[in-house]
């Protein structure tokens, strides 16, 4: 399923909240993945958030906004390398961003929502939850192990 660039702008800017906000969200141990559900507060739309941490590099994780199951508007890779279909090359953290007729194989750097090198995993987690507008979301828990 494919949206357009205006379709990509409303549903990012869209606020939404956890549908489950008695949970925590777990950052660790590793490894750990999950998805929840966020809901949009203003229409029925539905859209999901996904953590994954592996074993082998402990520091390295990935988070990723998406909408109708398949349509990912967001990815966070916070290492890593990535070649742009324009060729533009990207080694360590950078953000894939929806782009209409290329879904999400552009890349981009962190700066471009509000993220910095130095920023810890949770600094991260909730910046990423302000440019997605996530307006209501659970306690976070990190552990680094």
């Amino acid at each position: 399923m494919a949206i357009t660039q205006a379709e990509f702008e409303f549903l990012i800017n869209e606020d939404k909240s956890f549908d489950d906000l008695a949970t925590s969200i777990k950052l660790g141990p590793s490894p750990i993945h999950w998805s929840r559900q966020l809901n949009a507060e203003s229409t029925k739309e539905i859209f999901l958030l996904d953590f994954y941490r592996g074993s082998l590099e402990l520091s390295k994780y990935t988070i990723n906004h998406r909408y109708r199951q398949t349509v990912i508007l967001l990815r966070y890779d916070n290492g890593g390398r990535h070649t742009n279909p324009d060729g533009v090359f990207f080694e360590g953290s950078h953000v894939h961003l929806y782009r209409e007729g290329f879904n999400d194989k552009f890349a981009y750097p962190i700066s471009e929502i509000g993220v910095d090198n130095s920023d810890s995993m949770e600094i991260v987690f909730t910046k990423i939850m302000h440019f997605c507008n996530v307006k209501k979301y659970p306690h976070i828990e990190v552990s680094m192990f």
